[in-house]
């Protein structure tokens, strides 16, 4: 049995995961070192600031401030 997936097309972009933030994701400086190398798609931009742990420390405050108003 063949299970369906979804896959983005290749020319569709991705933007950046980092809250507010609307720049294309793009792949990780590592990769380009190992252009065969397979994972996941690209979740944030070139800023080397927005990433998975930052993210979550900026949705937490953003959730703190919005309790507090």
């Amino acid at each position: 049995m063949e299970t369906a997936r979804s896959e983005k097309a290749p020319d569709e972009k991705v933007i950046c995961l980092f809250p507010g933030c609307e720049k294309e994701a793009v792949e990780p400086k590592h990769k380009d070192n190992a252009p065969t190398r397979q994972g996941p798609p690209p979740r944030y931009c070139e800023d080397e600031n927005h990433n998975a742990a930052s993210a979550y420390h900026e949705l937490k405050r953003l959730e703190k401030e919005g309790a507090a108003s």
